[in-house]
């Protein structure tokens, strides 16, 4: 931030960036912020931008050079946790850049060893596109209550954790979970299919999931 203050989010919320293109025509898009409120230093955040080719807006922030000039108004957004919600169990359902939000909402979670029990399920193709590996199984170390699965719908020989989409775990985790809230954040398809099963699979009410889906 060329202020030098911090952005002032809350954990699970999003920024629009208006990007300079090469048509010359900046271009809105939104994306979550990734890192906690509590990061540092204070004038800092990250998003995560997947590269799509031909893509206008993810090709014009790969190719900006350090000090490039982005506008960005924000944050917004209700993808967040509730204080109420921090003395139940949570279930956070990631795929794709999905996990940037979920990253954040996290990242106020894994310095209090005590407290309910948090399970995060992150869906990829391969293990060369598990997003913050390292942090993701440094956090699963040090917080005893954090449980991480990565599920990989293309493992390749030698991987020995979950397989296949997220779907085809959400109803076994979220039964261990009593009480839980749930959040849940990627393309549009995923999402819906998790919403569903954890309405009327694993029989969370309404109130208790929370979702973020994108295209």
């Amino acid at each position: 931030m060329i202020d030098g203050r911090a952005l002032g989010q809350v954990a699970g919320q999003y920024v629009d960036l208006i990007v300079p293109t090469r048509r010359g025509v900046p271009f809105r898009r939104s994306y979550s912020i990734a890192s906690g409120p509590r990061a540092t230093p204070p004038d800092i955040f990250e998003i995560a931008v997947t590269r799509v080719p031909g893509g206008v807006t993810s090709e014009a922030l790969h190719e900006a050079e350090r000090g490039a000039i982005v506008e960005v108004e924000g944050p917004q957004g209700t993808f967040v946790r509730h204080p109420e919600d921090r003395f139940h169990p949570a279930l956070f359902v990631a795929t794709g850049t999905g996990l940037a939000p979920i990253r954040a909402l996290l990242s106020e979670e894994v310095d209090q060893p005590d407290g309910p029990p948090l399970v995060l399920l992150f869906g990829c193709r391969t293990p060369t596109d598990v997003l913050w590996a390292d942090e993701l199984r440094g956090w699963a170390r040090e917080c005893p209550r954090l449980e991480l699965h990565v599920t990989l719908s293309r493992p390749t020989p030698d991987w020995t954790g979950r397989s296949g989409y997220v779907q085809g775990h959400v109803p076994e985790l979220a039964a261990t979970l009593r009480g839980a809230r749930a959040y849940v954040c990627g393309i549009g398809a995923m999402v819906d299919d998790v919403v569903a099963l954890l309405l009327r699979t694993a029989g969370l009410p309404r109130e208790a999931v929370h979702y973020e889906p994108y295209d």
